[in-house]
C-alpha cells in the first residue's frame, strides 16, 4: 500500500518533550518491515480536539485522494480523542473512499481481516462505553429526582436551576400565587388565562397562556 504518516503532539511545548521524531522512525520502520511505501508524513503540533481543526491532518487527508491508500499513524490518540471518534472516521470517511487506517499501539489494519477484526471488537467496546454512560446517567438522574432534586429537563413554572438545584423564581411564584388567587375566586382556568394574556404575564418560554397551562399550574 501507499500510504501517508501522521505525527502529532499536543502542545507547542511538548514538541522538544514529545519526540516527533521518534513517531515518523516507527512509523517508516513499520512501512518497510511490511512492503509499504510511505509517500509522505505530516507533522502537527497542537491539540485539536476536533480533526477539523487540525490542518495538517486535513492535509494527510486530502493526500488520500490524491492516490494513498491510507494514513498510518503511532498510537489512537494521535487520530482521535476515543475509538469512537476513530470508528465515526473510519465508517464515514475512509471506509466509502476505500482507504485504510493503521494504527500501529493497538495493531489495526482496516486493510486487513484481523485489522477489521480488531475495528469490530472495538466497535463492540465503544458501544459498551455508551451504554454504560447512558446508565449512570440515567441512575444519577433517578437517584436525585428520589430525593426531591433537580434531576433534568426544564424546570417548571415558578422554578428556576441554579448549579444543579431547583429554586424557587420570584417573579413566577407571585404569578402563581396571583392565579391561585383568581382561581379561589371562582375564576375558569380559561378566564384566568385571558386575564394573565391581558396583562401581558409571558409563560415560562415567553409565549401565551392557555387554559391547560393555567391548570397545570394549580394542580402542581
Amino acid at each position: 500500500m501507499k500510504l501517508v504518516g501522521y505525527v502529532r503532539v499536543s502542545t507547542e511545548s511538548q514538541e522538544e518533550n514529545t519526540s516527533l521524531e521518534s513517531q515518523r522512525e516507527r512509523i517508516e520502520a513499520y512501512c518497510k518491515a511490511f512492503g509499504h511505501e510511505l509517500s509522505q508524513v505530516f507533522t502537527e503540533v497542537g491539540s485539536g480536539k476536533n480533526t477539523v481543526d487540525r490542518p495538517h491532518f486535513q492535509q494527510a487527508m486530502e493526500a488520500l485522494n490524491n492516490g494513498a491508500d491510507g494514513i498510518v499513524a503511532l498510537k489512537l490518540d494521535r487520530i482521535a480523542r476515543n475509538c469512537r471518534d476513530v470508528l465515526t472516521l473510519v465508517e464515514d470517511v475512509l471506509q466509502p473512499k476505500n482507504k485504510a487506517l493503521v494504527l500501529l499501539d493497538l495493531n489495526v489494519d482496516t486493510s486487513t481481516p484481523t485489522g477489521k477484526m480488531i475495528l469490530t471488537m472495538m466497535a463492540a467496546v465503544a458501544e459498551l462505553e455508551r451504554a454504560q454512560i447512558n446508565e449512570r446517567t440515567q441512575g444519577g438522574r433517578k437517584a436525585k429526582a428520589q430525593k426531591g432534586g433537580y434531576a433534568y429537563g426544564s424546570p417548571a413554572f415558578g422554578f428556576e436551576s441554579v448549579e444543579g438545584e431547583l429554586t424557587p423564581k420570584q417573579d413566577e411564584q407571585e404569578v402563581i400565587a396571583l392565579i391561585r388567587r383568581h382561581r379561589k375566586s371562582g375564576k375558569s382556568f380559561g378566564a384566568i388565562a385571558n386575564y394573565l394574556n391581558a396583562q401581558s404575564i409571558p409563560t415560562k418560554r415567553g409565549g401565551q397562556w392557555a387554559a391547560a397551562q393555567v391548570q397545570r399550574v394549580i394542580e402542581r
